[in-house]
Order: structure tokens, then sequence, then C-alpha cells
């Protein structure tokens, strides 16, 4: 396995970073060591997990992020054309200056942490797998967050996008190894960010059925570990 490389983001993201420290509450890491490079599986929680994620998280990580929001005039377009105008029903000639302002922030700051772009429903998505396994074989970890619905802040993770986990024909046809996915949880309850050991594929198995039983155990993994934290009662609601 490469040693795990630090320090990778860039200046803009780390003093911003730093900045929001000072006044955002601490999150701390409950994480036994997987060896090498891995692959973090977390939930998105309407925004919530990337931010504390990136924010508290003590390696540098690769976020998968919507392509659109790299970019800052396809992060613009994004803004006005969805976010501010059909899910929060701004005004239309207000949500252009917030997004021409916010725009230029946004896009830089995730270009600053390195964030891999993802192309959702287009051909290019192969560039999303290239890249990831480039990042991995560097030595360089990843977090994916796969809710189907990212407007959902609810503790459980519901349903998923499977396709993050084609990542492991891309690893294994470089390296000859089995992608490490670790389910990561960031309890809001305990302020802090949690996972426990990687789950992998098993040699000599058919994909397309060690694909579901991969899903199953990441996702059965991140609702376990929403319940142990006290974000989810036993009863299912959280």
């Amino acid at each position: 396995m490469k040693q795990l490389k630090k320090n990778f983001y860039g200046n803009f993201f780390r003093i911003c970073r730093s900045i929001v420290r000072i006044f955002y509450p601490k999150y701390t890491v409950q994480l036994p060591n997987n060896p090498g490079p891995v692959v973090y599986i977390t939930h998105h929680q309407n925004l919530f997990g990337p931010f504390i994620l990136l924010l508290w998280f003590r390696e540098c990580i690769h976020a998968w992020i919507l392509h659109v929001f790299l970019d800052r005039k396809a992060c613009y377009d994004q803004y006005v054309n969805y976010t501010f105008t059909e899910r929060f029903g701004w005004n239309r000639s207000w949500a252009k200056i917030c997004a021409f302002l916010l725009s230029f922030t946004v896009s830089k700051l995730l270009r600053s942490c390195k964030g891999i772009p993802v192309y959702r429903g287009s051909r290019q998505i192969v560039n999303t797998f290239k890249q990831s396994t480039a990042a991995l074989v560097k030595g360089e970890s990843i977090a994916i967050f796969p809710d189907r619905d990212y407007s959902d802040s609810s503790s459980e993770m519901k349903d998923m996008y499977d396709g993050f986990l084609s990542l492991e024909k891309y690893y294994f046809k470089t390296t000859g190894q089995h992608v490490c996915f670790v389910p990561l949880y960031v309890s809001k309850n305990k302020r802090t960010i949690i996972g426990n050991q990687g789950i992998s594929f098993r040699d000599g198995q058919i994909f397309k059925e060690e694909k579901q039983i991969v899903y199953n155990k990441i996702q059965a993994e991140l609702n376990r570990l929403a319940v142990e934290c006290g974000d989810i009662k036993q009863d299912g609601r959280g």
C-alpha cells in the first residue's frame, strides 16, 4: 500500500478552513487505522456531511463534487437556474446577484480543496473514475457522498447511487488490489466523525452480485453508526 499523502490542499482552502474553525464547534475523529489510501463513504445530509468532513477531518481528502461547482460559470448557472430559483423559490433577479458573488468563492474554494468532478449522467464519468484511481495510486484518499436525495437532512442513509462502486473495477485493473470503502458517519449528537474497518470486494466473485453485497454493507454500517451515536433512535426515527 502507498503511504498516505498529506497537505495537498491549496492555500485558499486552508485559509478559509482556519477562519471557519475559529467560529464552528469542533468535531473529533474516531477512526481505526485502515492502511493505505481509502474511499470514505459519507452521508450528505443536505451539505452537512461534506461541510463537517472537509472542515474537521484529520487528513486531506479528495471529495467527489458535482462538476458544475468547480467551474465558475457553470456554478453561477446552477445557482440561478436551479438552487436559488427552483429549490429555494427566490426572485430571479435576487438569485442572479447572489449567484454572481457566491459562484466565484465556491468554485475557487472547491478547486483549492482538490475536489474530483463528478459528471452525473454523462460519459465523462469515466474521467471521474480515472482521476480517482490516480489519486488512490498516489496514496491520496477520497470521500464520496452517494445519497440520491441530497436535500434530506435526516440521519438515516436511505437510497444511494451505486455507481461509485464501479471505482473497484478501475482500481483493481490498475493495481490488482481491491478498493477499501470505509463508511464514515458525521454525528450531530456527539460532534464526532466516526468510522470502522473498511469494506472491500472479495476475490473471485461476480461483480454485479458482489456490488450489491458491498452496497448493503455500507448502507447498514452508516445507519448502525447513526444509531450508536444516538442520531437515530432504536425505533428508526432521527
